[in-house]
């Protein structure tokens, strides 16, 4: 005769950082004694989780949630033990096989394995983007598994986010990341169109003639030529400083962005291009080219001679050395020991109007204005969405319209 199955109640508790399954304890007169359960032999309190009961049904386990509540839970136990008695003996008939219930994931462990795909499938810098984005969603959901995530708890931490002072642009690119989390778990689109915060598209700011006329000026012939290299090939910050004497082609009057494996660098997107530049960049960077440079040696290389990651910060000491500074901004920045430090740019080399990626603000700006059509610098930009080519169409300035303006029945007013 087979063995009747035996229903067993359990808590999900959390333990070293995981949700784990632990047995329920009872009294000495079998009543659950409620949060207290077995861990590794020892008799521990938790009232965080909820209960579950589990039995065997033909050779396999079946699980099935009892809430949170001790005595509702212990009771569900004892209805199913004399359910499953009364059909050993032939009292009711066997009902029919419950459905296993699908796998779950806890919102910690689809947290952490998310965090760790970003971390080995993407950039760095979008892992350093990601990774307290995560944490803090962590921190502030109190479901235990992701399954359970819906719509009213990203809204809850994007109010959250909103209290603690953030825009609505960083709650928007918050929640991004957390509906691409749910996405992989099965449950695309939780928001609405009307739950995305709103905030302001700005114009994408560009440097001015006069101001790069006088930050030129500022400059060292070593520093002249890498931010002219900026401006006229339109690089991201690492495409830049990762360029090499192989990717610079003198007979075309192109630059190329391929991947550097040894140095960690891939393109953004996963795709090489090639980008014309002018022919007075190349004669540049003849002239600039040490006589002994090897092909696969980065153009700007550091005191190491690896690729030089302080060109930001070579930046701003220029405009600082320059009187370039605005004066007015201040920007802040975290420590580790999490206090926030205020730096203005009146004080040092900190002027938040000045940033390597505002020459590429100005490299498109500038390519749409003279007559480039968006889909050829779309390409030279490595862009994969046109949209983010389109933004900087708000900031192209045509002087055959303004001639038009000029001449307008509507300027006759001024």
């Amino acid at each position: 005769m087979p063995r009747q199955a035996r229903v067993i109640l359990l808590k999900q508790i959390k333990h070293d950082g995981r949700w784990i399954p632990a047995p329920a304890l009872f009294d000495s007169k079998g009543r659950v004694r409620r949060d207290h359960v077995r861990v590794q032999g020892r008799d521990e309190a938790h009232p965080e989780g909820g209960y579950f009961i589990e039995w065997r049904e033909e050779g396999r386990r079946v699980k099935q949630a009892a809430g949170p509540d001790a005595f509702a839970a212990a009771e569900a136990a004892r209805h199913k033990q004399a359910e499953l008695s009364a059909v050993k003996n032939g009292i009711i008939p066997a009902q029919p096989a419950a459905e296993p219930e699908p796998e779950r994931t806890t919102v910690t462990d689809a947290l952490n394995r998310y965090s760790e795909y970003i971390q080995y499938h993407r950039t760095l810098r979008t892992f350093r983007t990601y990774r307290p984005i995560l944490a803090s969603f962590k921190s502030f959901c109190t479901r235990n598994h992701i399954e359970d995530v819906d719509r009213e708890d990203l809204l809850a931490f994007a109010t959250h986010c909103m209290k603690q002072g953030h825009n609505g642009k960083t709650v928007y690119n918050k929640l991004v990341v957390l509906s691409q989390l749910l996405k992989r778990h099965g449950k695309p689109k939780v928001l609405n169109a009307a739950d995305w915060p709103s905030f302001v598209e700005t114009v994408r700011p560009i440097y001015e003639d006069s101001e790069l006329t006088k930050l030129f000026k500022a400059c060292a012939p070593m520093e002249e030529i890498r931010f002219k290299f900026y401006l006229m090939s339109g690089f991201r910050d690492a495409e830049g400083r990762f360029v090499t004497w192989r990717d610079v082609d003198f007979r075309h009057t192109a630059i190329r962005v391929t991947a550097k494996p040894h140095w960690g660098f891939r393109p953004k997107n996963w795709e090489e291009r090639q980008v014309p530049v002018p022919q007075k960049l190349i004669t540049l960077l003849e002239k600039f080219r040490p006589a002994n440079a090897g092909p696969d040696e980065p153009l700007f290389p550091s005191a190491t001679g690896k690729p030089d990651g302080a060109m930001l910060e070579k930046l701003k000491a220029v405009v600082w050395r320059g009187k370039l500074n605005c004066g007015h901004c201040a920007v802040s920045h975290k420590l580790e020991d999490g206090t926030v430090r205020i730096n203005r740019c009146a004080n040092g080399p900190f002027c938040g109007r000045w940033f390597l990626h505002k020459f590429r603000h100005t490299y498109a700006t500038r390519h749409l204005q003279d007559g480039i059509d968006i889909r050829t610098l779309q390409q030279w930009m490595g862009h994969r969405d046109i949209a983010s080519t389109m933004v900087y169409l708000k900031g192209v300035r045509n002087s055959d319209i303004q001639v038009r303006l000029n001449k307008g029945s509507l300027a006759a007013f001024a």
